[in-house]
């Protein structure tokens, strides 16, 4: 459950820390003081969209931490181990948004994306906003409420797994069938490419060792002369060997009478060997190294005809093996693309029949949740004063997949008796369709398995008695898990387990948002400002004692 939520610079909010309770919680205020505010700054901290708007004028950056119990949350610890985020079961989401516009997240001190904020929040707490009702016209919302409902994520992900499957096999088969229209003249491309290349031949590193073996031939006559005086150089009558000989001779005699030059005479002794030896190799490199006009000639005729090959297909020379087996494998993909097209039509019917399969299965248990759901939602228009109000989910079977199945859902509803049912878009009445939209939400929190949830001035439009129900629903929700309802309605409010103050005032110059933890006293005075507005009598007083001590016998 959320603990406490810190929020500096935002909006109005200068500084605030609220520490949170479980239950059901209810938050008042007069209009514009801020209440979305606080919304607003949790949702920063849960990975929505930021606003630079929203950093309160002449301040740097805002700054929102959301702290999460998650001692009995197995999925959350999980998520937080998966992502290596986990630092001792705790769960601290935090959001700095900059005047500029610079946004970070941060989970457990850990820097992180805000799509891992949305991810992981999705498996805290829930929002049910003021316009719900709005989104649950079209189709998809009702179609993801009922599977959130029905809670079958493992088939959810089945279904999906196995059309993505066919999806993947039928894109195949697609591309295959379109290149069959000019796979004749590919054929014919590939069958010519392939006879230049296999008429050349080239084979792997040919063209480093012919580039060498022509520059060493067309240099022969040149190497073969330096080579010729480099060893008469060493090794010639007046060369090198001969006068490294005189001088070993010469300290030779006289190395026994200084140390200094016995140390010498072995560094020549081994400079005459180390001589000796270069010698030999250039006079080895003398007899490799051949003047033969007709070999050359064939190198550079085979090296012309690599380079031409290479340039015709805008190559390098280096390219040519590979660009010759990738024409081997086109042309043998390409002539197998008959009888793949055919093995791939099966694969298809296959995977097809395999996603039917769990489609109808998905299908099967979106029918008997609808029907609970339709009960449930009936239930509750009644409590909320529709006594003849009835819904009803249809789940129909269509010809158009998706990952999501084959289904399409439809919630109707009638309000009143005799009335026959309707698409729920076709209520005219905007009271009537809050309601309804409050009795589909309270139904399905019902069976949420988040551990939080919150109802943002779903209750507009309704007033009295039925806002009575609405508070008692609220307070129901919150014995088994920790329930915040924005609301303008002394009814709802007088339910909440706490109840928390939004109130503007001004200090320095400056409007600032804050926001009060009421007592038994203050509340009293807050629910007869809500029902009585601005002039608070003995009267309202007396009747927001007595309302708020109902609702807390419940």
């Amino acid at each position: 459950m959320l603990q406490e939520l810190t929020i500096q610079n935002l909006a109005l909010i200068e500084k605030l820390h609220l520490n949170f309770e479980s239950g059901f919680t209810t938050l008042t205020g007069e209009t514009g003081a801020g209440k979305s505010i606080l919304l607003d700054g949790l949702g920063l901290a849960l990975g929505e969209r930021a606003d630079s708007a929203l950093v309160r004028h002449g301040t740097p950056k805002a700054d929102i931490t959301a702290d999460f119990d998650i001692t009995e949350l197995p999925d959350v610890q999980n998520w937080l181990a998966e992502n290596e985020l986990d630092e001792d079961n705790t769960c601290l989401l935090r959001r700095t948004l900059t005047a500029e516009g610079r946004s970070k997240a941060y989970i457990n001190g850990l820097p992180a994306s805000v799509n891992q904020l949305k991810s992981l929040s999705a498996l805290l707490i829930d929002i049910h906003g003021q316009h719900e009702h709005q989104t649950l016209m079209h189709a998809n919302k009702q179609l993801a409420l009922l599977d959130a409902y029905a809670k079958h994520d493992e088939q959810l992900a089945q279904t999906a797994e196995s059309y993505q499957a066919w999806q993947k096999l039928n894109q195949r088969y697609e591309e295959l069938h379109a290149s069959q229209a000019d796979r004749q003249s590919k054929l014919e491309l590939l069958e010519f490419q392939l006879s230049e290349f296999d008429k050349v031949q080239p084979q792997a590193d040919e063209f480093e060792a012919l580039s060498d073996e022509q520059n060493t031939l067309s240099h022969a006559s040149e190497i073969k002369q330096s080579v010729y005086n480099a060893y008469e150089a060493i090794e010639g009558d007046d060369g090198l060997t001969h006068k490294l000989s005189q001088a070993i001779s010469e300290l030779e005699n006289v190395s026994e009478f200084s140390p200094q030059l016995a140390e010498a005479l072995a560094q020549l002794n081994s400079i005459q060997i180390d001589c000796q030896a270069v010698a030999d190799d250039i006079q080895a490199q003398n007899h490799h190294v051949e003047l033969d006009p007709e070999r050359l000639q064939t190198v550079d005729e085979r090296l012309s005809e690599l380079f031409g090959l290479a340039k015709k297909y805008q190559l390098d020379p280096e390219q040519l093996v590979t660009k010759h087996q990738e024409i081997r494998d086109a042309l043998a993909e390409l002539s197998d693309s008959g009888a793949s097209l055919d093995t791939l039509k099966q694969e298809i019917d296959q995977a097809w029949s395999a996603f039917t399969q769990q489609a109808s299965k998905l299908h099967t248990s979106r029918t008997q949740a609808a029907k609970r759901l339709s009960e449930n939602v009936t239930a509750s228009m009644h409590t909320l004063g529709m006594e003849n109000g009835l819904f009803q989910i249809d789940v129909d079977t269509t010809d158009k997949a998706s990952k999501l199945g084959l289904d399409q859902v439809h919630f109707q509803v009638t309000a009143n008796k005799g009335q026959p049912l309707q698409p729920l878009a076709k209520v005219a009445s905007g009271g009537e369709l809050s309601r309804i939209s409050l009795a589909i939400q309270v139904a399905s929190a019902e069976v949420a398995s988040l551990p939080s949830m919150i109802f943002d001035e779903v209750d507009v439009g309704i007033g009295g008695g039925i806002a009575e129900v609405v508070g008692q629903k609220m307070q129901q929700l919150g014995r088994h898990r920790q329930v915040f309802s924005i609301t303008h309605l002394a009814q709802v409010a007088a339910y909440g387990d706490q109840q928390l103050n939004i109130r503007k005032h001004t200090e320095n110059d400056q409007t600032k948002t804050q926001v009060t933890q009421l007592d038994d006293d203050a509340r009293i005075e807050e629910l007869a400002r809500m029902l009585g507005g601005m002039k608070i009598t003995e009267q309202t007083l007396k009747h927001a004692e007595e309302m708020l001590s109902l609702a807390q016998q419940t």
